[in-house]
């Protein structure tokens, strides 16, 4: 079987999860990965034969996706920000739309000589690393209150280069800071999907992906951001810093109102499919 005929093969058999591009997409994503090929060198190697060992190992591997798993957990690999990263079930698979979250901490830091910059619930770590990583003479600290996600997070900052400070917390405690440093940034990507959502959303996440980071009551929606926004009251003036959220596309309004309530000029960012995604605020 050549590689061509294995990703053909694979995508027909993830069509009765996900439609035609998708499915092949996921299969290419997890032959490269399987195979350590980047996607220019798959499609150059794709007429070759794959050794018929290696074929049905990567057959009974992809058993995995047909199940609904998704492709970052089975080969164990995410992508962000042309960075690569592991994943686990204690981590959040890093989506496209958090690079721009990243990006906006990025075009504010680089005006700056140097800044302290607090990751609140940290997953993967693919926040902190990216900034570290693009933001060099910054210095990062990172929290989560998952010992697996923290794990994982150190993990990646290993595997690509970077020093960042990680440390056990939860951000809907009172308890004891680990951090004595003042903060110039803060950015922080917390659950916001609200429960009723759940029915929307693809089984690949939801019974897959932790709902610990994901899922909030719904009667409670902004409940992570105002225990973050009031976490750095009670801090204050070791806080003097410009706040960076990602939102729920729901409440963007809400979001803007809440923000101003304790900082200046909350501003509200929009993704890539024009929807409420970011606030900027200043504390």
């Amino acid at each position: 079987m050549t590689i061509a005929g294995f990703v053909s093969l694979l995508t027909a058999r993830l069509e009765a999860l996900y439609d035609g591009d998708e499915a092949r997409s996921v299969a290419t994503i997890f032959v490269c990965d399987e195979l350590n090929l980047s996607r220019t060198q798959m499609y150059l190697q794709y007429d070759n034969n794959l050794d018929k060992c290696i074929a049905d190992k990567l057959l009974q591997k992809a058993e995995r996706l047909q199940s609904g798993e998704p492709v970052q957990y089975v080969t164990g690999v995410a992508s962000f920000c042309g960075l690569n990263f592991k994943v686990d079930h204690n981590v959040l698979i890093p989506r496209q739309e958090t690079e721009m979250l990243v990006e906006a901490v990025c075009k504010h830091v680089k005006s700056l000589k140097h800044a302290n910059i607090l990751d609140i619930g940290c997953g993967s770590g693919c926040i902190s690393v990216c900034l570290k990583k693009f933001l060099p003479n910054a210095s990062v600290f990172s929290i989560d209150i998952s010992d697996g996600a923290l794990d994982i997070a150190s993990n990646n900052a290993k595997l690509n280069d970077t020093a960042i400070s990680f440390a056990k917390y939860d951000i809907l405690s009172e308890s004891c800071f680990p951090f004595s440093e003042k903060f110039d940034i803060v950015v922080s990507n917390p659950p916001y999907v609200c429960n009723k959502e759940k029915a929307l959303m693809h089984r690949n996440v939801t019974e897959y992906e932790p709902a610990l980071a994901l899922f909030v009551e719904d009667n409670d929606p902004l409940l992570f951001y105002r225990n973050i926004l009031d976490f750095i009251k009670r801090h204050q003036p070791n806080f003097t810093t410009y706040v960076f959220f990602e939102i729920n596309e729901m409440f963007g309004k809400e979001m803007q109102k809440l923000c101003n309530i304790y900082g200046n000029n909350a501003e509200v960012l929009k993704d890539l499919n024009q929807k409420d995604r970011f606030v900027k605020l200043s504390m």
